[in-house]
């Protein structure tokens, strides 16, 4: 809506002078100028000072990660010193076991010595194979080491089977020793252990059984300690299978593996460091600490060839902690001299900016309407005197224009209230869509028409004329008052012309002979003429050079029906508008429309187009607001895109009528049935007899009721054997009315889509071992039927046929 400007009423200016004429501090130029030159005098501070920043933070990095390699060596030579010892100590175990002739008490001696004399283990395994002693017997004893948690058990006498465990084999088929995963050992005085174990081979090497010792994991992660006492550095202790032995996080240790903890965690950055570990290879590697957690440098050491590996990890914070500190202190610093800096800059621009401060103050009346005002400085000779000389002649100049604003303003507001007036009349000639059923057809016409403008030059109409329904659909050339004004008049010629013309050829040529008189605008009009039989479907169709229509049939295919485009109306007179010709059957829709549907385009200049109107057509569900999807569809396309063009869509939509007129209520089901499918298969006979029945208590001859039974065996048996996959069911619903004379049988099931009409017929005339599997049912129920549509509805298959003339049955 348009307003009236004003003296009183014109609005202040965006960043400048209020009312009173006072410019916002923050909008000021002495505080712009300030806030400049302050950003000058701390950029150049800040650009002195961030090299040396940076620099420093980097070498800071550098020293913390060289610390946390060397530590992780460090460590995991320590740990790999203690596990050498522990195998040193196996091995010599070994060698005594290889003196020959070694009794049962000799080597039991020889274990207690070995595991005494090393402090890190707290009990070992002697286990020897039949025939090793020299008893024959095999061998199978723990001695633990006194005051360190473990106890003696002859594991053999207790009837304990270690041949049979799967660290025994594995030790007789290892190459060499190998340490295990950590495990809990109430018998060692309940705490985590890891077990050396080692293989023994004669000279020859077949296997003599093992030795292994145990060691607290404790033990081996006691030289970690010292790492802990670094702020932020985590040590983690990984067993050969991954197992994680020591981590600084409560519950973590001795419940899951490096891989788990991945996977649980969701800590992806750690991935690198499994395969480094699977590998048995050292990495180094900078990552983050799962989403939004720290940054952290990680050392990852293998320990030795035991397969353990220790993980050093320390947060970048930590290693930056004096930098951090270093950096607040610099930054207030920073921030003291940016204050002083501020509060030099504004004495010294107060001198320069008040006389424009001034200046501006005598403006923010102006905005506000008080041209009387005055205005200060305008005999000064500098660039504040020239701006005040303007801005006094600039005055007087916007008190005249606001005069002529506001009458221009009052004439726009009174002609877009007739153009509003213009619109409303225009869309009142417009007919509204409305649902036509005559006979055993119904068909639903709608429309919807957007103009690019408040008033447009598309046009939609239809009229019935007996059992004739007009319609025309067209565009004029042009957009707006011209447009719309020759748009009412091609209407009126069309609707007068259609009175007594046959055909929609000569409609257009009777219009166009009566548009060309007095056309000195040189205006023309696109049209698309059609009269529809509404008793039997067919469609005659003529153009004046508009967009072919499409049509929809009911299986979903949407073809673009060939009609030849004839001159446009306006130019000259014209008698050759060739007319097209097709049939809308019921499930077919017909849909017209103008170019401003195709060529709408969007922010990018791409058109609708014909190709994607076709696919959103296949895709718009039948019934009432087909039309509205349609545009919704192009308003979808085009977004924000400004409307190029008056917009219109027109379709009628054949279906059947399931009911006789209003009056008369409800046409009665002469026969139906519902069938489980394929359970009821048996009850054919019964159905086909019962149809039969009722079409002969109906009036109908016996060939024809001999015919419907043929059909409903042949139709139910196609459904039954191919609708439903294998395993499945669903239901058959048979009907069937007699309507204004005539027999319908309808068959509905809720199996997949399938079209049986979509099938080409079979060749007869060929001989049977050249024809094709299958075809010949449907084939046959099409040559039985006088008409046949397929349309897929509320999920289901839904086939009518029509059989023939119903007879009023004979009186008494």
């Amino acid at each position: 809506m348009t307003h009236t400007a004003g003296p009183s009423h014109a609005p202040p200016a965006i960043g400048t002078a209020d009312a009173g004429g006072t410019v916002a501090w923050h909008a000021s130029l002495r505080t712009r100028l300030m806030v400049a030159m302050g950003m000058l005098v701390v950029l150049l501070l800040v650009a002195g000072l961030a090299t040396s920043l940076l620099a420093w933070r980097d070498r800071l990095l550098a020293e913390g990660e060289t610390e946390v390699r060397f530590e992780a060596v460090q460590s995991a030579g320590r740990i790999e010193a203690a596990m050498r010892a522990v195998r040193i100590s196996a091995e010599s175990l070994a060698g005594l076991l290889d003196e020959p002739g070694l009794g049962r008490d000799r080597v039991l001696a020889a274990l207690r010595v070995v595991v005494q004399a090393n402090p890190s283990v707290v009990g070992g395994l002697v286990a020897l194979e039949p025939g090793v002693m020299p008893d024959g017997q095999p061998l199978a004893y723990y001695a633990g080491a006194p005051g360190r948690g473990g106890q003696d058990r002859d594991m053999q006498a207790d009837g304990y089977d270690v041949a049979a465990q799967a660290w025994y084999r594995r030790t007789l088929r290892a190459s060499g020793p190998w340490w295990s995963e950590p495990y809990f050992n109430e018998t060692a005085g309940g705490r985590y252990m890891a077990t050396l174990n080692l293989p023994l081979r004669d000279r020859a090497g077949r296997a003599r059984g093992m030795v292994s010792l145990d060691v607290p994991v404790q033990a081996l992660s006691v030289s970690l300690d010292g790492l802990r006492r670094t702020t932020g550095q985590r040590p983690v202790l990984f067993a050969p299978g991954g197992t994680i032995a020591v981590h600084p996080e409560p519950g973590v240790a001795f419940n899951t593996t490096l891989a788990r903890y991945i996977e649980h965690y969701r800590r992806p950055d750690l991935a690198p460091m499994e395969e480094a570990r699977r590998a048995g290879q050292a990495l180094q590697f900078t990552h983050q600490a799962g989403a939004g957690g720290p940054m952290r440098y990680s050392a990852l050491q293998p320990v030795g060839d035991t397969g353990w590996a220790l993980q050093l990890a320390r947060d970048q914070s930590a290693m930056l902690g004096d930098f951090t500190r270093a950096l607040r202190v610099l930054a207030s610093l920073g921030v003291a001299v940016a204050l002083l800096s501020a509060l030099a800059i504004h004495r010294l621009l107060r001198r320069i900016t008040v006389p424009l401060e001034e200046l501006t103050r005598s403006a923010g009346h102006f905005a506000a309407g008080e041209f009387e005002w005055p205005v200060p400085h305008d005999r000064m000779r500098d660039e504040v005197g020239v701006m005040a000389r303007a801005l006094e002649r600039a005055r007087d100049s916007i008190r005249q224009q606001m005069a002529e604003i506001a009458r221009h303003a009052g004439e726009r507001q009174k002609l877009q209230s007739e153009l509003e007036i213009a619109r409303d009349i225009q869309q009142s000639m417009l007919p509204p869509g409305e649902r036509i059923q005559h006979g055993a057809r119904a068909y639903l016409v709608q429309a919807r028409l957007e103009p690019a403008k408040v008033v447009g030059g598309d046009f939609h109409s239809h009229f019935r004329r007996g059992n004739r329904l007009w319609f025309v659909v067209g565009d004029v050339s042009d957009k707006g008052i011209p447009a719309a004004l020759f748009m009412a008049r091609t209407l009126t010629v069309l609707e007068v012309a259609a009175n007594d013309a046959d055909g929609p050829d000569a409609v257009l040529a009777e219009a166009g002979r009566h548009l060309v008189e007095g056309n000195h605008a040189c205006m023309f009009a696109t049209v698309l003429c059609g009269v529809l039989e509404l008793d039997s479907g067919v469609l005659r169709l003529a153009s004046a050079g508009h967009d072919p229509p499409l049509l929809r049939r009911a299986n979903g295919e949407v073809v673009a029906l060939e009609v030849p485009p004839g001159a446009a109306l306006g130019f000259e007179a014209e008698n050759c508008f060739p007319v097209c010709e097709v049939s809308l059957a019921p499930g077919d829709t017909l849909l017209a429309f103008t170019d401003g549907v195709t060529e709408a385009f969007d922010a990018s200049d791409e058109a609708f187009g014909e190709a994607r109107l076709v696919e959103v057509l296949r895709a718009v569900p039948a019934g009432e607001g087909a039309c509205d999807a349609l545009v919704e569809a192009v308003h979808r396309f085009v977004r924000q895109a400004p409307q190029s063009d008056d917009i219109t869509v027109f379709s009628i939509e054949c279906t059947l009528a399931t009911a006789t007129p209003a009056e008369h209520g409800p046409a009665p089901d002469a026969f139906a049935c519902r069938l489980q499918v394929p359970a009821d298969r048996a009850r054919l006979p019964e159905v086909d007899l019962a149809l039969r029945r009722a079409m002969e208590a109906g009036g109908a001859d016996e060939a024809l009721a001999v015919d419907a039974a043929l059909i409903l065996e042949e139709v139910a048996c196609n459904v039954m054997d191919h609708a439903f996959p294998a395993g499945t069911s669903g239901t058959l619903e048979v009907r069937l009315q007699a309507i204004d004379g005539q027999w319908w049988l309808q068959f509905r099931d809720d199996g997949p889509p399938y079209d049986p009409l979509s099938r080409d017929a079979p060749d007869v005339d060929a001989p049977l071992d050249e024809r094709g599997i299958g075809g010949l049912g449907i084939h046959l129920v099409r040559t039985l039927a006088q008409e046949a549509t397929y349309v897929r509805r509320d999920d289901r298959n839904e086939l009518t046929l029509r059989l023939g003339d119903a007879v009023p049955p004979a009186g008494p």
